[in-house]
Order: structure tokens, then sequence, then C-alpha cells
């Protein structure tokens, strides 16, 4: 990697953690004129002041040292994403990208053989369709997704909510290689609201263009529509619905939105396109957001999915997979986790047998 390129990259994370240069310097040992001209790469890091530039912003080392993989600098050259909060997703995107990559060539991840034939829908019944053909695909029935994140996995898409802020952006995924791509949400906004994001991405997988700069607020609708509607299909929508038809149309889509773990907005929006709602009771039950109690005082709740620190069950079991291989170390599996795991928590590697060490110095000695 270039100094230009590895500078850039520290002086990303130092601004990220609202700590300044002079104090960075400080932190690392380093006199602040050195770290100045290394971020602008006038100067060479040392993998010891890396490190530890790495320990103190609390980023993984890979983040600085890795390359970008081409999908990633896709994304980056996209100049209508400049803001902070973008920049921070990206810098997400890329290191969790990377670890995929990683994991992938240590032969834990696999790729997943993808159809060839979807396309983004040109308008809302096509949307809808693709979705059916998805779920079918996936022998989905039209009941709610309890494990979002894993049937992506089934698909070839790997998912890490990161802590983005309440308000922060909501995901972006990009492809790593043919069949196997990532995903970040922000792990941090309402749940409802992750799992359409998630659904959302899901969409750009399937569809072929897990990150296209190009594409336009058209393209994006039909991408939303597509990730309604395999949230919550039609059958599976109009069952609940009938099933409380004694209940307020409010309290119906109450119970709509818990099963479907979808956000309020999402829920009416959906029962709309539907036609089990009026454009004008639409608008009404959009004015009249409700509190956690409604749900309670009708006994609906359900799980938070996915909520930060995560990563998906096939990634999480990769990285163990790896350490428990040796093909990880137990500090490198800890920082693939992202959070989610302690050093104690990872199982015990099996002691290998006094035979098995024989075999290996007489390989050695041929």
């Amino acid at each position: 990697m270039d100094h230009l390129t590895l500078g850039q990259r520290v002086a990303r994370a130092r601004e990220h953690a609202g700590i300044p240069q002079s104090k960075l310097a400080e932190m690392v040992k380093m006199e602040r004129t050195a770290l100045g001209r290394a971020e602008k790469g006038e100067r060479k890091l040392a993998m010891t002041e890396m490190v530890a530039i790495a320990e103190a912003l609390r980023r993984p080392l890979a983040f600085f040292v890795s390359e970008p993989l081409p999908a990633v600098v896709s994304r980056r050259s996209d100049n209508t994403r400049s803001d902070e909060t973008s920049q921070a997703l990206d810098d997400e995107i890329e290191v969790f990208a990377s670890d995929a990559q990683t994991l992938f060539d240590l032969g834990l991840l696999q790729a997943v053989t993808r159809s060839q034939e979807d396309r983004t829908p040109q308008d809302f019944s096509q949307a809808e369709d693709l979705a059916r053909r998805v779920r079918d695909r996936l022998q989905l029935d039209t009941g709610p997704i309890y494990h979002l994140a894993d049937v992506c996995e089934r698909v070839g898409l790997v998912t890490y909510a990161a802590a983005l802020g309440e308000n922060g952006p909501d995901g972006g995924c990009v492809e790593v290689r043919d069949g196997l791509a990532v995903s970040v949400v922000n792990g941090e906004a309402k749940s409802g609201r992750r799992r359409m994001t998630l659904a959302h991405e899901l969409g750009h997988w399937i569809c072929g263009d897990a990150y296209d700069g190009s594409t336009g607020d058209d393209h994006e609708k039909m991408i939303n529509a597509f990730a309604i509607h395999f949230l919550a299909p039609r059958a599976g929508v109009q069952k609940i619905w009938n099933e409380h038809d004694e209940w307020s149309v409010r309290d119906r889509a109450l119970a709509v939105g818990s099963i479907f773990r979808l956000s309020w907005s999402a829920v009416v929006s959906q029962l709309r396109n539907l036609g089990l709602i009026s454009y004008e009771t639409r608008q009404s039950l959009l004015d009249r957001e409700p509190r956690h109690g409604d749900y309670v005082a009708l006994k609906l709740s359900w799980d938070d999915e996915p909520k930060c620190p995560y990563v998906s069950p096939g990634f999480a079991a990769a990285c163990v997979e790896g350490y428990t291989s040796g093909r990880l170390t137990a500090a490198r599996t800890i920082e693939l986790l992202r959070g989610t795991m302690k050093r104690e928590d990872l199982p015990e590697r099996e002691a290998e047998s006094l035979d098995s060490v024989r075999k290996l110095f007489a390989v050695g000695g041929d």
C-alpha cells in the first residue's frame, strides 16, 4: 500500500474518533510533525507505529494495511457520498469486506452460486414477483422471517451490524468476489429500520448490483419495493390482518408490524400497497406513531435483529473454525468477531497428540 493511502486512513480514523493530531501523537509517542507528515503520505510509518496507532484508535490493524477491494474503490469514488457519516459507513464496509476476503482465502467462507436471471424490477408488480420468487427459491413460506441475516447468508451475503449512530447512515453492501458479498447495517437504528435496510441490501445483491454509483431514485424505489414484499408478502400480511378483524385498524396494523418486524412507516405503507387501507387512513396512521406500550398492551413484541455488535452466524462460525483449526490466532479471531465474543468465550483447541507431533518432525527431517 502506498504511503498516501495509509496516511489518509490514519487521518480518517483519527478524525472519526474525535482525537486531535497532537493528542494521537502523544498517545503513540510520536512527534506531532512526524504524524502530520505521515498523514499526508510524506513519511513512512513503521509497523510498531502502526500497531500503536491502531490500538489508540481502537481499529483493527487490517483497516490501515489491507488493500481495498475493487468494489470498495468503486464505492468510494462516488463523489455524491462525501459526508462524514457516509465515510464512516464506507470505513466499516471496507474492513468487513477485507475480512470476508481473508476468511474466503483461508477456506473458511464459501461463495454461493447465484441465479443469473434476477434483474432490478422495472415496476412494483415486478418487485413483488421477484420477492415471491426469491422466497420460493429459499423455501420460505409466506410468514415472517425470524433470522434475516441467516437467510441472507444462504445467497452469499454476510452481515455486520455496526455502531453508526442512531441518526447515522442506514447501511450498504459491496461484492467481495463472485458469489460472496458483505453488508453493513446501522445497528443503532431502530429494529424495523435495520431489517428493512438489510432486506434492501439483499435486493441489491440479488439483482447483481451490490454497489452501482449510477443508480438513481427510481432504482432505489424498486429495490425498496422488493424489500418490503420480501419481508412482508401479500398472503402472509392478509392472513394476519384477517385473523384480527375484531381489532381496530390501528391495532391490526400493530399486529402486522410486530409479527413481520416492520417499522411503523413500513407496515402502514405495505398495508396501503396491498389495498388493505385507504390513502387517507395511511396518512392518519402515520400521524399517530405508536409507542412501545401500545404493543405491550396488545401482548405484542419482537426480538431485535440485527443489533450491534452483531455478525451473521455463518461469518461467526467461520471465525471460530479458523481459531480451532489453528488458521487464526485468538487475537485475530476476536478482532474479526467485532465485540460479539471475548477471548474466554472461544472454545478450547484440541491438543495435538504426541503421534501427530512426531509425524510433523519426521516430515521436517525428510
